[in-house]
């Protein structure tokens, strides 16, 4: 995933590096900024796009506290405030 938006956003930098070396070693380098920037959970939850980052050991702890949330929930829906008459 980081490699192809890579490839888009400095195409034009890879294409112009002649030194194969060179090219990989940039193009290393400007996936491993790419993933600290945009491809971890914790910059997108400092921007607000998403409420909470579960680590992978509590992932269980944390559905069985949601479901047991709903277990008592009811569902309460208002009486209806229109007939349908017929006309």
């Amino acid at each position: 995933m980081a490699s192809g938006a890579v490839e888009v956003l400095d195409g034009k930098k890879i294409a112009e590096i002649e030194n194969p070396e060179e090219r990989a070693e940039f193009v290393a380098k400007k996936v491993d900024e790419y993933t600290k920037k945009f491809a971890n959970p914790y910059e997108a939850a400092k921007f607000g796009y998403i409420d909470d980052v579960i680590e992978p050991r509590n992932t269980r702890f944390r559905v069985i506290r949601a479901l047991r949330t709903l277990e008592t929930k009811r569902l309460a829906n208002p009486e209806k405030k229109h007939s349908n008459i017929p006309l």
